[in-house]
């Protein structure tokens, strides 16, 4: 019995060498699986340097249309700023344009006063020039 028991575990037990190639096979594995992570890491590192080179691209020109936006706003406020100058001077010219329309209104009712009192005038003379051809 003794001697089976040891055969059980000489079937079970592996030998010291046995040990030491499995240890290495299983080393060897994971130098390959180790390398296969090395390049895999290797891939994301290069990747993850053009995602920063594609990031600061995107911040630049982002920082770019930042001061373009902030550019148009204030040459918006300036345009804003001129039509709002632009409406008070129209509005400054109408209100001389009005009084010059109203003036011109009443230099035509005055005229006009004036030509009426030339034809009555004028017919008056017309009459006393008649008187005076009468006497004669």
């Amino acid at each position: 019995m003794l001697a089976e028991a040891e055969e059980q575990k000489k079937g079970v037990a592996m030998t010291i060498d046995e040990r030491l190639e499995a240890l290495t096979r299983n080393l060897e594995l994971m130098a390959v699986e180790s390398e296969k992570r090395d390049r895999q890491i290797a891939s994301l590192a290069v990747q993850s340097d053009r995602n920063d080179r594609q990031i600061a691209v995107l911040i630049d020109r982002s920082v770019d249309r930042d001061m373009h936006i902030a550019r148009a706003g204030e040459r918006l406020d300036a345009l804003t700023q001129s039509l709002q100058l632009l409406a008070l001077e129209s509005e400054k010219h109408d209100r001389q344009f009005d009084r010059a329309a109203k003036l011109v209104t009443e230099v035509a009712e005055g005229t006009a006063r004036l030509l009426r009192v030339v034809e009555m005038h004028e017919h008056r003379i017309d009459s006393h020039d008649d008187r005076l051809d009468k006497l004669e």
